[in-house]
């Protein structure tokens, strides 16, 4: 048995919702060829949908596919220029140390976080149960 899958006009509407950062449901329905008298409601019953919210989700999920593959390249060009100004011998140490640390960051190796304390010690305790406060 085939699964039943969004129609063209629900899928139209996910794409408007989406469009529209999922901010403006009426207007997404609007747009995808709804009433406009019944556009808020028809947002709403489509939104209830399971096969509309699952188009929904595989249409986030193309999205956010999309752009972590543009962004590959993106990260390979802002590697490159962190690696410029790394081994640039005019560059300012501090430049050179926060790009060293984020390298070694993205790599695994981040140090553990420090705790620092001064060694005073509170002299005052108060304990509270059950709304009781006790000293």
């Amino acid at each position: 048995m085939k699964k039943r899958e969004a129609t063209r006009q629900q899928k139209l509407f996910v794409d408007e919702f989406l469009r529209l950062r999922k901010k403006n449901q009426g207007q997404a329905a609007i747009n995808a060829g709804y009433s406009k008298k019944s556009a808020d409601s028809q947002a709403y019953q489509l939104l209830q949908n399971p096969i509309v919210l699952e188009y929904l989700h595989e249409r986030e999920n193309e999205i956010k596919q999309e752009l972590q593959e543009e962004f590959i390249f993106d990260a390979i060009e802002a590697r490159k220029e962190m690696y410029k100004i790394l081994k640039n011998p005019k560059a300012r140490d501090i430049d050179k140390i926060t790009i060293a640390k984020d390298f070694l960051d993205r790599a695994g190796f981040k140090p553990t976080d420090k705790l620092e304390h001064n060694g005073a010690i509170a002299n005052e305790v108060n304990i509270v149960i059950d709304g009781d406060e006790f000293d």
